[in-house]
């Protein structure tokens, strides 16, 4: 599992991070002020609304998350990720294609089976 996360952006590593602790107070830091996040058919836009999806999911999934994989991309991040929680067909293996911008923080992320 560490070895993995010297792969990752600080950013990224902060958020899965947060995801697993369910503490979505350095939502801020990791994600840009235009940061969009894509998940289930949901569109979370900012990290004001980004922190509230992430409480609602916590809340209702407990999900934990180890990463699995971790690939890069021109422009982007893919990382296959192991989700454990309380939801139907736990563990899923879930993949997070993540966007930084120029500043390190997280612009996009695409979460998807």
């Amino acid at each position: 599992m560490s070895g993995h996360h010297s792969l990752l952006a600080p950013a990224i590593v902060a958020y899965l991070a947060a995801t697993n602790s369910g503490d979505t107070s350095t939502v801020a830091d990791c994600f840009a002020d235009d940061a969009h996040v894509f998940d289930e058919g949901e569109h979370q836009v900012g990290p004001a609304a980004i922190a509230r999806w992430m409480e609602d999911t916590g809340r209702r999934y407990e999900p934990r998350v180890e990463v699995l994989n971790v690939q890069h991309r021109t422009g982007k991040v893919l990382v296959s990720n192991s989700v454990s929680g309380n939801f139907p067909g736990s563990p899923l293996a879930l993949r997070y294609t993540f966007r930084l911008n120029e500043q390190g923080k997280i612009s996009r992320l695409d979460i998807s089976v």
